[in-house]
């Protein structure tokens, strides 16, 4: 018999924190965790890579803590991450306090009713979707300047009528080859950009905060807004920011309707 024992180790869950703003990865130094209010830790293997191991499978809500950032709360479900590599992307908010590069815009207000925002930037075109093989639920894009997409949530962007479909990689093979959750129902064409998605938080109440950033150059940013089962997109200019910056579809539609000039409403 040998006198060594063999202990293995299983990946329970690889978190990376991302500032949803600028896209970067960051560090999670400093962080505070907490699993179902209870604190504990995740484990550093550096870059921002932070793992969970030998604690189980089990759904739980994670809270996180970070200096110059939206302490964030969310429900991990396993159901919803791969089985093979279960890692959960988190858009961190900045909140302000830290210095930022360049400058950044701010949606703020309240929409009763709304329970999703993110938005994608209209002056995006550097990779372009070529080919899905929806057997495989592959995507294959057009990447000439090399770019390494390493996040998890992108867009299908269709430029001309201003609108786009949320893609979630699940794997990447290489830089112009990747394995996404679902087939995209959009009928896509050849100019069809794939964007980076910015997410913003939104409250229990419809109180709201997406932060987006200038980024030079065309300054208009596509935001998708959801509410229930109702979904809309607006486009937003930064250097123009309307006043209201969300509103309701049927909102947009009294807006637009004539005035009665006799100052009678119809039935």
């Amino acid at each position: 018999m040998p006198d060594y024992a063999v202990i293995h180790h299983s990946l329970d869950l690889a978190l990376h924190l991302i500032d949803t703003t600028s896209g970067t990865l960051l560090s999670g130094n400093g962080a505070v965790f907490e699993r179902d209010g209870k604190p504990f830790r995740f484990l550093s293997k550096g870059d921002g890579h932070l793992i969970l191991i030998g604690q189980g499978r089990r759904n739980f809500r994670l809270t996180v803590r970070l200096r110059g950032y939206v302490t964030r709360d969310c429900v991990v479900d396993y159901a919803q991450l791969s089985e093979k590599m279960p890692l959960l992307e988190l858009p961190m908010l900045p909140d302000g306090t830290l210095p930022f590069e360049g400058k950044y815009v701010d949606l703020r207000g309240t929409l009763p009713g709304l329970t999703e925002l993110d938005a994608v930037w209209l002056g995006e075109n550097s990779c372009m979707i070529r080919d899905f093989n929806p057997k495989k639920k592959t995507m294959t894009i057009f990447n000439p300047h090399h770019l390494l997409l390493d996040r998890v949530f992108y867009a299908l962007v269709n430029p001309e009528e201003r609108v786009y479909e949320a893609l979630k990689i699940e794997e990447s093979f290489s830089e112009t080859q990747f394995l996404l959750d679902k087939t995209p129902e959009m009928r896509y064409g050849s100019n069809f950009p794939i964007a980076r998605r910015v997410f913003g938080l939104v409250g229990e109440d419809g109180a709201y905060l997406l932060r987006l950033s200038d980024r030079g150059g065309d300054s208009r940013w596509l935001v998708r807004c959801r509410a229930g089962e109702t979904e809309w997109f607006q486009t937003v200019d930064l250097r123009s920011p309307p006043e209201e910056p969300l509103r309701m579809p049927e909102q947009e539609q009294d807006a637009e309707a004539p005035a009665d000039p006799a100052g009678k409403g119809g039935m």
